[in-house]
């Protein structure tokens, strides 16, 4: 199965089982507690990670939260 992350192609071989966002997101070593997911142009709910099925074709993009900043 192919799909596009952050604009680059990825490959997976595609099991039996289905794809479940929140499986690949783990799998891709992300930490799902810091990360703002859109799908095919949709920002998905971190509630609806689990239920979210990636299909052949689709387009993620990740993006991480990072804290930080300065005070002046």
């Amino acid at each position: 199965m192919n799909f596009k992350i952050n604009g680059e192609i990825k490959t997976i071989e595609k099991s039996n089982k289905e794809i479940q966002l929140e499986g690949l997101l783990e799998r891709l070593g992300f930490k799902p507690q810091l990360v703002v997911v859109e799908l095919n142009g949709a920002i998905i709910n971190p509630k609806d990670w689990i239920s979210t099925k990636i299909k052949d074709g689709d387009c993620l993009e990740v993006v991480t939260i990072v804290g930080g900043g300065s005070y002046s």
